[in-house]
């Protein structure tokens, strides 16, 4: 199986973030977004856990699945990821499936970081626009903050999607 092809956009400007590139680093980043150091909320849904598992290895081979991830520079520990798909019209529009920051590093701008990357590539490839979602309990909070910031608007609120008590917030942004 040949690697599929990695844009080098948006790496000339963040040569930190990595495309994952093999098995063993869609499993890192997999352990990450699943281990107790990267989301507040650790009750993943059955669906969550095996989109979790499986969309850092479909990056591997789908061109419209993109996995990145950042390391400490001194311990090689993943300190954030992203992972976001071209939608399955693929004309133009993508979705913001997961990313997340490791709580040791929160507040240095790395969420940031992964939304501009994944701006800059998104553009560059005749992106219109980028849906996301995020739940509307409070451990989501910083999550919509960070959204809406980077100029996502709200569109509607999903009560009951996740469990019973916990809503999906659906968020657009156009490019």
């Amino acid at each position: 199986m040949q690697p599929k092809p990695v844009s080098t956009i948006p790496f000339d400007r963040y040569p930190e973030l990595k495309p994952v590139r093999s098995g063993t680093d869609a499993g890192r980043v997999s352990d990450f977004l699943l281990g107790e150091n990267c989301f507040d909320d650790q009750r993943f849904t059955p669906g969550e856990t095996f989109q979790l598992r499986w969309l850092p290895m479909r990056s591997l081979e789908e061109s419209h699945v993109n996995c990145w991830y950042e390391e400490d520079p001194d311990t090689g520990q993943i300190i954030s990821a992203i992972i976001f798909v071209e939608n399955e019209h693929r004309s133009g529009g993508y979705r913001l499936e997961y990313f997340g920051v490791h709580r040791g590093y929160r507040n240095r701008r790395l969420g940031y970081k992964l939304l501009d990357a994944m701006f800059l590539y998104c553009r560059a490839h005749n992106g219109r626009y980028i849906e996301t979602f995020t739940c509307d309990l409070p451990e989501y909070d910083k999550a919509r903050t960070m959204f809406e910031r980077n100029g996502f608007q709200f569109m509607c609120h999903l009560p009951e999607y996740y469990y019973p008590g916990e809503g999906k917030l659906l968020y657009f942004k156009i490019l």
